[in-house]
């Protein structure tokens, strides 16, 4: 089972990787940000971005919709969720604060990150 002091370098990783994506989708064309991709179940990078900020938001318990922004602002909708996701996680508070939950929890978000790094 993974320690919290084990999981800090995952996180920090994370944050990198979000911080990169977010530079790649605050970059990129607006006729990018919202073709369709078959990698993306026929989803838009802006439609996916914003389904990965919900699915962090509602993992941490927020109730409200994240609302949906300008395809050019995907980046940033992103980045703003992501690091408030992953300061989620850092903390002994989450309701999952098991180590091995949090390691679940992160693996997961990379999932997301990766399937839309691999588009961007």
């Amino acid at each position: 089972m993974p320690e919290a002091e084990e999981l800090a370098p995952s996180l920090d990783a994370a944050r990198e990787e979000l911080s990169r994506l977010c530079d790649r989708l605050r970059t990129a064309p607006e006729s990018r940000l919202t073709r369709r991709d078959d990698r993306l179940a026929g989803r838009s990078l802006a439609e996916a971005a914003h389904d990965v900020a919900q699915w962090a938001a509602t993992t941490q318990g927020v109730d409200a919709a994240v609302p949906a922004l300008h395809p050019l602002a995907s980046g940033d909708l992103l980045a703003v969720v992501g690091r408030e996701f992953l300061g989620w996680l850092a903390t002994s508070e989450p309701p999952n604060s098991d180590p091995l939950n949090v390691a679940q929890t992160l693996e997961q978000w990379r999932q997301k990150i990766d399937q839309l790094r691999a588009v961007a």
